[in-house]
């Protein structure tokens, strides 16, 4: 049986986030091609996404009303993504997990307390949405699981030396 995974965040980003990252997500909010240097830059599978949004929204039917990703915060400085994707379970299970991992290693690190971060559905057609918490210790998937900070950023660096992505998607 078929699946589409649904995401829908609104992350509060790392003060620390890379100018490229930010420049690829601005251009993307602003529905304008981000440059192709800049994309360059990125992992593979991020930059095949944000390369045309419309990949974001797998399975979904058009017309669009706009990018799926719009920022919030540029002049106070405290920056927010809001994104939603989806994704068909053998796109997921093919390279597609990496854009939820790289959504997860841009996340402010929360002083105290927990934020509320988005929801995750393993299917569309499914009404069961699991809230994703940021807290102090790491992101809470909303199935009991909490991936720490340390994991985060140790499964983040294994996928960008990982050279077998370099020809994603083919």
């Amino acid at each position: 049986m078929s699946m589409w995974h649904t995401w829908s965040f609104r992350i509060p980003l790392r003060a620390d986030l890379d100018a490229v990252t930010l420049r690829v997500l601005e251009a993307v909010a602003r529905d304008t091609a981000p440059a192709p240097e800049d994309l360059a830059r990125l992992h593979p599978v991020v930059a095949h996404y944000l390369g045309n949004w419309t990949r974001l929204l797998t399975g979904e039917e058009p017309p669009f009303v706009g990018p799926p990703l719009r920022l919030s915060g540029h002049w106070s400085g405290d920056r927010v993504l809001a994104v939603d994707f989806s994704q068909h379970d053998d796109e997921f299970a093919n390279g597609g997990y990496v854009l939820w991992a790289w959504a997860l290693q841009l996340i402010a690190r929360p002083g105290r307390g927990r934020v509320l971060i988005g929801h995750h559905a393993p299917d569309r057609d499914d009404l069961t949405w699991y809230p994703v918490v940021a807290g102090p210790d790491g992101v809470d998937e909303g199935r009991g699981r909490v991936l720490t900070w340390a994991e985060i950023e140790r499964g983040w660096a294994e996928m960008l030396d990982d050279t077998s992505w370099a020809t994603y998607p083919d």
